[in-house]
């Protein structure tokens, strides 16, 4: 092992250790500390270090020594893995929308965001079916929050809507990125009222044809197909609950998707029927 990866490792041992024992004090200090000089070889490495200082940070509500972390992370890989950097930066300000007592507007962490997806080289991600929906989806719902939607249209009519395979529905590898933020294109669809971009995109993730080519009311098809994708892809599952946990303060940006959100927790089935009878 090189110096560096002794250090990565014992590292690593501090702070799953620290972590264990909630101990933020000296872990804040952990993550204080300089980054040792490594090789070029390591680069790799070193910006998975980069990049958790960066998460770690963020729980501290650090935001320069996150952005600073991130930006050191993204020097040290190839442009056309970039992506997911750029997700996971944008996605750490829009968790901070949970914190209760924040600096920030709700518009300003949906900016934030934002600038740093538009950051991301679509070029690169051309072959990418599945990196793109992510990047766009994320894109998409920070510029209606921004009540930016004219591109909007633009931004869906690049994306291939076909079926995902099974194979890759049922592999919890892969298109991981993808499932963690496609609930935010159904939420645009939500919000716009747009029922056929709803039910291009229920088409793309349901298991049950069967059920989306029937009779059924776009309710049940909706419901059936969201609680199918919840329980085979945890990551769609967390993004949906966060966005559920937070609809209140979505209310000024995205009115219909906080009551819809409002009508399923009061479960109000009749409320619900009537919401999705009005946009089919």
């Amino acid at each position: 092992m090189s110096a560096f990866e002794i250090y990565l490792s014992n590292f690593q041992e501090r702070y799953a250790e620290l972590l264990a024992k909630q101990d933020s004090e000296n872990l804040h200090l952990l993550l204080k500390e300089a980054i040792p000089i490594y090789q070029s070889d390591e680069n790799r490495l070193a910006a998975g270090l980069h990049q958790q200082k960066a998460r770690a940070f963020a729980l501290f509500a650090e935001n320069r020594e996150m952005d600073r972390h991130f930006e050191a992370a993204i020097n040290l890989i190839e442009p056309n893995e970039a992506w997911k950097l750029y997700l996971d930066w944008a996605n750490l300000y829009f968790l901070q929308l949970r914190i209760v007592h924040r600096t920030e507007s709700t518009a300003q962490i949906f900016a934030k965001a934002s600038i740093l997806i538009q950051r991301v080289d679509i070029k690169s991600l051309k072959k990418d079916r599945f990196a793109l929906w992510a990047v766009r989806s994320f894109q998409a719902f920070c510029e209606l929050a921004l009540a930016e939607n004219k591109n909007i249209p633009k931004l869906f009519s690049e994306l291939d809507f076909s079926p995902i395979s099974l194979s890759l529905i049922n592999n919890p590898s892969k298109i991981r990125e993808f499932y963690a933020h496609f609930f935010k294109a159904i939420a645009i669809a939500i919000e716009q009222r747009d029922a056929h971009l709803l039910m291009k995109l229920l088409k793309m993730i349901s298991v049950d044809d069967e059920l989306l080519m029937g009779n059924a009311d776009l309710l049940t098809k909706f419901q059936q197909t969201l609680n199918d994708a919840m329980d085979l892809r945890p990551e769609f599952a967390a993004e949906f609950n966060f966005i559920y946990a937070i609809a209140p303060l979505l209310n000024e940006h995205f009115p219909n998707l906080a009551l819809f959100i409002a009508l399923l927790e009061k479960q109000n089935f009749g409320g619900l029927h009537y919401f999705f009878k009005a946009i089919s």
